[in-house]
């Protein structure tokens, strides 16, 4: 049977949500199915976290700018959010990164206390804003996108060396060995599209050390990375914040609202013909690696059947939200 969703808003959460929709340029159709969970989830992740208000911070991985939104709305008028993202301005549909940011800023109520970088980390942004005065960082379901977990390293060393006293961080959390079948295609999906992307990164390095170009523009838009990559757990997110000197001080977990299908979106395009065509028409892979791809894809399309069969359901669950606060220790 498919799940039936039902609302446990409460007012002041919906009244928080309509500012937000307002100010979020998006197709008012899909706002039931896609805008209203994820604002609700990152509503929730705000909720744990508990940024002090008005505190200005550096939103890591906003994308096209929800998380930064929501931030912005939760920490009151005389906050400031900062979001930058590693991704081209050109990015995104059906509205580009730039589209989409560039209208949020045009918000009456939040606008003025947003700022947004685009094709920047957080060492190009500070390269760049020297002396800049921030009391905290976030990444908000920013890290599983991050290429390696060198990439995640160097993040928390790069806001040590900015004396950033604190990192909020929420992220999925795949340590668990007894999920749910409604939440096993989610793990599995994280799992086949992080191969994916260290095989090809992995093969793309061959090419390079071979003196194979890659600056043919089609080429290029091949190359460009699923929305899941390195997916780091969240005990080497943990130990990559102690080794630059953060300690852990806060912590939790908490299961995303049915409501909130992003795990099945991804697991629907996992198991489909197209992510298998991708991976067979790189022409980057190895056969060995195409098939340990494939493998697990079809794990997934196995986790899935045991979902409707045993689970009652034809819709995935997201993984478990885990969430922390890091300071950094004297």
């Amino acid at each position: 049977m498919t799940a039936t969703f039902t609302s446990t808003s409460t007012g002041e959460e919906d009244a928080k949500i309509a500012t937000l929709l307002a100010a979020f340029p998006h197709d008012p159709s899909l706002a039931p199915l896609v805008f209203i969970p994820r604002f609700r989830q990152r509503l929730s992740i705000l909720s744990a976290w508990s940024i002090p208000p008005g505190s200005r911070v550096l939103d890591i991985g906003c994308g096209q700018g929800d998380s930064s939104l929501v931030l912005a709305l939760e920490l009151g008028p005389d906050c400031h959010v900062t979001g930058i993202d590693t991704a081209p301005p050109s990015y995104g549909t059906p509205l580009t990164v730039s589209e989409s940011q560039s209208k949020i800023l045009q918000s009456v109520e939040l606008g003025s206390r947003l700022a947004f970088y685009n094709e920047t980390d957080a060492a190009g942004f500070f390269s760049f804003h020297k002396g800049v005065k921030l009391d905290a960082a976030t990444a908000c379901h920013s890290l599983f996108y991050f290429p390696s977990q060198l990439a995640v390293a160097c993040l928390f060393r790069e806001l040590a060396g900015q004396n950033i006293k604190r990192v909020y961080v929420a992220e999925y959390d795949q340590q668990d060995l007894t999920f749910p079948v409604t939440q096993t295609p989610h793990v599995l999906t994280a799992k086949a599209q992080a191969m994916y992307f260290a095989y090809k990164a992995e093969a793309d390095e061959i090419r390079r050390s071979s003196s194979s170009s890659v600056d043919d523009p089609e080429k290029k838009e091949e190359m460009m990375p699923l929305n899941v990559r390195a997916a780091p757990s969240i005990a080497s997110i943990i130990s990559a914040a102690k080794e630059a000197g953060y300690g852990l001080t806060k912590k939790g977990k908490f299961t995303p609202k049915e409501e909130y299908q992003e795990g099945h979106f991804e697991a629907r395009y996992v198991k489909g013909e197209r992510f298998v065509k991708r991976v067979r028409e790189e022409g980057r892979l190895t056969r060995e690696r195409e098939e340990e791809i494939l493998a697990v894809v079809e794990e997934v399309r196995r986790a899935w059947e045991v979902m409707e069969r045993e689970g009652g359901v034809d819709v995935v669950r997201c993984m478990d939200v885990w969430w922390g606060v890091f300071e950094l220790e004297e």
